[in-house]
């Protein structure tokens, strides 16, 4: 087991456990131990249809091994980087500019921020993870600025259905809609048949959210950008859609239990 202690909601604490090699996390509920579940990630890598398991090894056979390993790197570190500029941007008060500026000033010292600061490629994670970031700010209007209040950021959730994970953002809009918003960044744009399973992740943070919180989310949004637009997408569900592919996300919880629970 990993003993690294997440705090939760209050009351509560996660625990990230390894549990047959695969994540999960131990949930502690006014100190008793209410369950273990997988993470989110790891029932969705471990439930894939039939035919789809080996793509992403056909994928590294094609690009060659060391090509394969520096995409994955780049996408993974830049989106660590990405992820926590996004988040202390919406965390700061002010124009556009000033909150810019401010943010320029706080990452160049945050932990997160500069984690990959010894590692020989981490001014190229760096300097892409801004790229990406820039890319969400020069067009704020559609991205910030719908933002009123952040009520949950980076926030650990779980569910009596079985699985729990960390959503990126929980936030009260300015129509007054409750959005979970998921931040992503790509080589290429993505079409919606591709990203089918990230649409079924954020379903099922909406039931984990709802059930932590007591707050009804009306929609979900993934925001994603790119190495080719100048302008992130962003994929829209309605909260019918989180119904819909929440149904999918119980449909391959079933198959991970049963796949990897024998």
């Amino acid at each position: 087991m990993d003993h690294i202690i997440i705090h939760g909601m209050m009351n509560e604490s996660i625990e990230r456990v390894s549990v047959n090699g695969k994540r999960h996390y131990q949930v502690t509920l006014d100190g008793e131990i209410t369950g273990t579940y997988p993470s989110m990630t790891t029932i969705l890598s471990n439930s894939k249809p039939v035919g789809d398991e080996g793509g992403l090894d056909r994928w590294r056979e094609s690009v060659g091994h060391a090509e394969a390993d520096r995409i994955s790197n780049l996408s993974m570190n830049r989106g660590t980087i990405m992820h926590r500029l996004i988040e202390i941007y919406k965390g700061i008060k002010g124009t556009p500019e000033s909150r810019l500026n401010k943010l320029h000033d706080i990452a160049s010292t945050d932990e997160e921020c500069t984690q990959f600061n010894e590692d020989p490629n981490g001014t190229i994670w760096w300097d892409s993870a801004w790229e990406m970031f820039m890319k969400f700010w020069n067009h704020h209007d559609e991205f910030f600025d719908r933002v009123k209040n952040v009520i949950m950021s980076e926030g650990f959730v779980w569910s009596k259905k079985g699985f729990a994970g960390t959503l990126d953002n929980a936030s009260e809009m300015t129509d007054n809609g409750i959005l979970i918003i998921d931040y992503k960044n790509s080589r290429k744009p993505k079409r919606d048949e591709w990203i089918e399973d990230y649409f079924i992740q954020v379903a099922g943070y909406s039931v984990a959210f709802y059930e932590r919180t007591g707050n009804v989310p009306t929609g979900c949004e993934i925001w994603m950008a790119n190495e080719i637009d100048e302008k992130p997408q962003i994929f829209k569900m309605s909260y019918y859609d989180i119904k819909y592919y929440f149904k999918e996300f119980m449909n391959r919880l079933r198959i991970y239990n049963e796949r990897c629970n024998d």
